[in-house]
């Protein structure tokens, strides 16, 4: 059984100040090493959360400017397309005019050619009537 007499007393006020002068060599630097860290961990772990969110700012800044890039270079693809049909346009009508052009004036040196063709053929029908004539019916010279 336990016998409480002086020396419990002692033990117990042994006790207390055991208990006290390890709180004040040990405890508290162990406490106060683990408030620094977890402080420093809780800065850490803010710094962390910043350059996320700063990563997070400058990748949709990053993929905002791609997808406007990209938009552009449809619109300037479709542009300079649509310049292309126009220049094709023209240059087809133009070589149109010039083919038709170059067909009338083919056409305009054929007539002419047939009308000069027609008109000395006109002039000797009477000469070449005559030889067949005088061919058919013997009256060659």
């Amino acid at each position: 059984m336990i016998d409480v007499n002086i020396s419990m007393l002692i033990q117990l006020i042994n006790f207390f100040i055991v208990l006290a002068v390890l709180n004040a060599i040990l405890y508290r630097p162990i406490r106060a090493v683990i408030k620094k860290r977890a402080q420093r961990m809780s800065a850490q772990l803010h710094d962390v959360e910043n350059f996320t969110a700063q990563a997070e700012e400058k990748m949709a800044t990053y993929t905002g400017a791609l997808s406007a890039a990209r938009q552009q270079g449809v619109e300037v693809r479709l542009s300079l397309k649509a310049e292309g049909y126009q220049e094709e346009a023209t240059l087809l009508d133009e070589a149109s005019k010039s083919a038709a052009q170059d067909l009338k004036a083919a056409r305009d040196e054929a007539a002419s050619q047939v009308r000069a063709g027609k008109k000395t053929l006109t002039s000797r029908v009477d000469g070449y009537a005559r030889q067949v004539t005088e061919k058919v019916v013997g009256w060659a010279v």
